[in-house]
């Protein structure tokens, strides 16, 4: 997010360019590569989820646990992306 430096003397600009198109670029931006990393760990619960179900019911407090994190990480997914978006949107 870009913000203007308030400026002592009001003929001085803060040397901010507008935007009148956008460029396409090879790397991710930070939103998206948090928003890999969450999908990741939220992959990784499941597995371990499953993995604790077929060993028997013995983990039900870590399969709980597991679950509660995977909700939110499901928000914090949710959250990035509609970050993410309101961004696309702005530029």
């Amino acid at each position: 997010m870009l913000r203007m430096l308030i400026e002592k003397h009001s003929s001085e600009t803060c040397g901010m360019k507008l935007i009148m198109q956008t460029v396409p670029v090879s790397q991710k931006c930070k939103l998206c590569d948090k928003i890999e990393t969450k999908l990741r760990r939220r992959s990784a619960e499941e597995d371990r989820i499953n993995r604790w179900k077929r060993e028997g019911g013995k983990f039900r407090a870590s399969i709980d646990r597991s679950y509660d994190l995977i909700k939110s990480l499901d928000r914090e997914i949710s959250d990035l992306r509609n970050e993410r978006t309101k961004k696309r949107l702005v530029v």
